[in-house]
């Protein structure tokens, strides 16, 4: 490559980099986007054996078109299509009588009707109806604009001329076994709404319980991604290569340049030096302010506040298989629409049960007879992803990353088909590949011990505190380095937030104006005084 001088440095091509990448891009800026492994998009990863496709990673997008840079940059003419299963998820239990959500609500209400009475269906309708308002007004809105301080957040909720404002903040600092309760919904049911929360490795008893409807609303609303996860990232990188950007992959970075108490660049690991008026991170916090600066240049309190970021404790187990044919479930002779399903529950019908598991993973505690898994078909909805006649399936539970993976791996496999076969008793499997927690971490570095979201999520890790109160609206204390990854508000999950807000902020550092509008989710929110 000639040139070795640009307006911006962008560190990681995953998809907040290529986000990033492509807005400022747009915007006339002369941007490199570095990715330290050989192929961009991160998370966005998909596999092929045999004539067989796998999602190793990100396989479920909550927010699919609702991320900005699908319509601004006009993803679907560059190869992407999102498929909507109908059954968005099912609960496979024991007594044949699955439990299914729908995307649309009153397939969901009538089917609950028929499974756990009419009363429980109509309060979920109550609470679904309330998150997904929840959701459409604030929580969406508010993952593409920085992040706020709380106090300043509830007063301006509470004074919005929509009752939205105050009717959240009323819920908001509940934990989620409490909201449900809160709307009287109980067992089964209630399990089942967990699911689609505690699969992320989340705890139902820690006080996130403001993204505990989103998670509801949008993982009854998610997408699988025609032809594989990595067709998301490949129609970004030809976005981001059409507005001109320059992308260096098998390029990491071994330090940021400072010049004058300023980021002026970077140096690659071979020696290369990238010099820019600015630099962006997409990367985890110890790289960002520990490994990237020496001692003296970044301001003490950043340096400690990185040295106490937390990994997730709890991590996925991945079992994926070459299925001779699609499953069968129980219960699907009565409810056939059981075998549809985007993501399967297997047995997790029990609250307690739940909240059991999660307390026993984040002690490390790992019980292989009781792994608890979802599965996802994922050719009977794309068929690309399986030769014809065959099915693509996907087993993945939580799992602890400190195991001895290198010797349970196989073992743990095994036990994932028996228990997948106890509920789906034609499962042929052809060949499995697995994929443990430390696989996670050795593909993507930044996944520090399987950490899938980049840093745990817990109240002093979240909202305006991720990373940090000095950096979670993207700018930093030390002069032209920005942070804009999973680990900078609002958080990962290929959501579209943080590179996007990263895009606008650096323009308005630099004094530039955005030659593109914002989302109608944010100028809805604004029209309804929930948000400035």
């Amino acid at each position: 490559m000639q040139k070795r001088e640009f307006d911006v440095t962008i560190i990681g091509a995953g998809p907040n980099g290529l986000i990033c990448a492509a807005y400022l891009s747009r915007a006339g800026l002369s941007v490199c986007l570095l990715e330290a492994r050989h192929e961009t998009g991160g998370g966005l990863d998909t596999l092929e054996f045999a004539g067989f496709k796998y999602n190793p990673h990100a396989i479920y997008h909550m927010m699919a078109e609702i991320m900005p840079v699908v319509d601004d940059f006009k993803l679907k003419t560059r190869g992407l299509r999102f498929i909507y299963p109908e059954v968005q998820t099912a609960v496979i239990t024991k007594d044949k009588k699955p439990l299914l959500f729908y995307k649309d609500t009153d397939r969901t209400v009538a089917h609950l009707t028929e499974r756990v009475g009419k009363q429980q269906a109509e309060k979920f309708r109550k609470m679904y109806a309330d998150f997904k308002e929840f959701s459409d007004k604030i929580l969406i809105p508010y993952t593409f604009v920085p992040a706020l301080p709380p106090l300043e957040m509830v007063q301006l909720l509470n004074r919005a001329k929509d009752d939205v404002g105050r009717r959240f903040n009323d819920i908001a600092e509940m934990p989620p076994i409490e909201m449900l309760e809160y709307y009287g919904i109980e067992d089964p049911l209630k399990a089942a709404v967990l699911n689609l929360y505690s699969m992320w490795g989340l705890s139902p008893f820690q006080a996130l319980g403001y993204i505990f409807p989103l998670y509801v609303y949008r993982m009854t609303n998610a997408a699988l991604v025609c032809g594989g996860s990595h067709r998301l990232s490949s129609a970004m990188h030809k976005a981001v290569t059409a507005e001109g950007c320059v992308i260096m992959d098998s390029a990491p970075v071994a330090k940021v340049l400072m010049q004058g108490g300023k980021a002026s660049g970077v140096i690659l690991e071979d020696g290369t030096e990238i010099k820019s008026r600015v630099v962006a991170s997409t990367v985890d916090p110890k790289q960002n302010f520990i490994n990237f600066f020496g001692e003296k240049e970044v301001p003490p309190d950043l340096s400690e506040s990185a040295k106490r970021w937390e990994w997730e404790k709890i991590s996925l187990f991945g079992a994926h298989l070459a299925l001779a044919e699609p499953p069968r479930y129980l219960g699907s002779e009565d409810c056939p629409d059981a075998n549809q399903a985007m993501v399967t529950f297997l047995g997790a019908d029990s609250t307690q049960e739940i909240g059991d598991h999660i307390d026993a993973l984040e002690d490390n505690k790992f019980d292989m007879d009781h792994l608890m898994g979802h599965t996802t078909t994922v050719s009977n909805h794309d068929p690309i992803m399986a030769p014809e006649g065959n099915a693509s399936g996907r087993f993945e539970c939580l799992a602890p990353y400190s195991q001895d993976w290198d010797k349970i791996k196989w073992d743990c496999a095994k036990k994932a088909i028996s228990q997948w076969k106890e509920y789906a008793p034609n499962l042929d499997v052809l060949n499995t590949l697995v994929y443990p927690p430390t696989y996670i971490e050795k593909k993507i570095k930044n996944m520090v011990k399987g950490s899938i979201k980049q840093g745990a999520y817990s109240p002093l890790q979240m909202g305006y505190s991720r990373p940090n109160p000095s950096c979670s609206q993207c700018w930093t204390p030390i002069e032209n380095f920005y942070v804009c990854g999973a680990s900078v508000y609002p958080g990962g999950m290929i959501i579209g937030g943080p590179g996007y807000i990263g895009a606008n902020v650096i323009l308005s550092e630099l004094g530039m104006e955005r030659k593109w509008e914002a989302p109608e989710v944010v100028k809805y929110a604004r029209s309804i005084g929930v948000m400035e």
